[in-house]
């Protein structure tokens, strides 16, 4: 009789050890399961389907705390009954005496129950008629309390310790991928609603820019008469002026063109940003180029103590590009290296760099940028501080529109500078390759 026992007693125990690894297995399934699944509501149907698969139980169902702290809303339930409570809103108050799942979310504490009839405070639930065994245990994370793990059975004395252990190891899994899944969800609609706002700014500016196009090209029209009528009378073809009206229509006049320039920056701008740009290949000689501009360029330092220089080498073979694109992307740069320089001087150097490019640097001796105003000098809008700006003048669309410009040729742009001492803008152009150069 003593072996009989002994013998049932060790098959009960291989029995449970089986059950247990069994168990904890299904345990670190879950866990993987879960861990590559970023949505909340697919997160927790899977749980209870799986949970109550391979822990055979009658059914499995996950409820969430609701913002107010005070409902247990059903996220997710197993088989035809969880989903027909889940679809009609099924919740449990917190305060709620006669429910194990709100005791174990009120005391942060698993409890069970393995005869329902007997739990004074037992609420039965009419969806589910043949619960006989009950478990249930809170998801924390720390101290936050997301929801309660719920499982029944229909059999009596279903429940062990053991379980109560592996379905809070089952719970705290779970809390987890709940986090990261609400996490991956926070990030998700951050990560939507910066990709809306970018739209939208694109949009407005791309807007802005139509309508900076149209306003320009309507403003043309009656400039260009302002320049050309203040030319005839400064011509004399209407007669002689006094000096005080020559003074008055030289005003005039360099004030159109003035505006003129920046309406012309305004059109170049909006026709980069819609990718409307377009640019010639030809030979460009900058040997040739370069010394005209500078010739044109002595009126930008006018009456100030700066020497213009222009420095190159011999034998310059031929640049690809735009000459009058290549022109203004100069002028652009050496009409700011003259704002900004009272004295000293201004280089212009050429060269070949790396074999298949032309370099163009110009240097001078002005103010200088700061490292800060360096790194978005080539922005749109962007200028060195207000007060310079207000004594210079200057729209801040230059060096963006030079920038483009050069990016167009296949080139490259950069600005070097200190405080106090000066700056070094230095840009390259591809070079014609040698075999088109010599056929040329």
């Amino acid at each position: 009789v003593a072996s009989r026992r002994n013998y049932l007693e060790t098959q009960a125990a291989e029995r449970q050890s089986q059950k247990l690894a069994v168990q904890l297995a299904t345990v670190s399934e879950v866990g993987i399961a879960t861990s590559t699944i970023l949505d909340v509501e697919e997160l927790l149907q899977t749980v209870v389907d799986k949970t109550r698969q391979d822990f055979d139980v009658y059914h499995a169902h996950v409820y969430l705390l609701d913002q107010g702290g005070r409902l247990l809303r059903l996220a997710a339930g197993s088989g035809r009954a969880g989903r027909s409570m889940k679809a009609r809103g099924h919740s449990i108050p917190m305060d709620r005496e006669l429910s194990l799942v709100a005791r174990a979310a009120r005391t942060r504490q698993g409890v069970m129950a393995n005869n329902v009839m007997q739990v004074g405070d037992y609420l039965p639930n009419p969806m589910l008629p043949e619960t006989r065994s009950e478990l249930a245990v809170p998801l924390l994370i720390g101290d936050e309390l997301l929801g309660v793990l719920d499982v029944q059975s229909r059999d009596f004395d279903r429940f062990r310790d053991e379980d109560l252990q592996i379905q809070s190891t089952l719970a705290a899994q779970i809390a987890v991928a709940i986090q990261n899944a609400r996490s991956f969800a926070i990030m998700e609609r951050q990560a939507q609603y910066e990709r809306e706002t970018a739209e939208r700014l694109r949009e407005v500016d791309k807007l802005k820019s139509q309508f900076l196009a149209n306003m320009s090209h309507e403003l043309r029209t009656p400039l260009n008469s302002i320049i050309g009528y203040s030319e005839v009378l400064l011509d004399g073809d209407d007669g002689e002026l006094s000096d005080d009206a020559v003074e008055d229509v030289q005003t005039i006049h360099g004030s159109g063109q003035h505006l003129l320039s920046i309406i012309n920056d305004i059109l170049d701008l909006a026709k980069i940003e819609a990718g409307q740009m377009r640019i010639d290949r030809n030979p460009v000689q900058l040997d040739k180029l370069l010394p005209d501009i500078i010739h044109a360029s002595q009126v930008l330092i006018k009456e100030k103590p700066v020497t213009l220089k222009l420095l190159g080498i011999e034998n310059m073979p031929a640049a690809i590009g735009d000459e009058l694109r290549l022109r203004q992307i100069v002028m652009n740069i050496l009409s700011n290296a003259a704002k900004f320089t009272e004295e000293g001087e201004i280089t212009v150097s050429y060269g070949i760099h790396d074999a298949e490019y032309a370099f163009v640097a110009i240097d001078d001796t002005g103010i200088g940028i700061s490292e800060a105003q360096l790194n978005e000098i080539f922005e749109r809008f962007q200028q060195v501080d207000g007060s310079t700006t207000r004594r210079a003048g200057g729209t801040g669309l230059g060096l963006s529109i030079t920038r483009h410009l050069v990016q167009l040729h296949g080139g490259d742009i950069t600005a070097e500078s200190e405080l106090g001492v000066g700056s070094t803008f230095r840009f390259t152009v591809p070079l014609m390759p040698q075999a088109e150069e010599q056929a040329n």
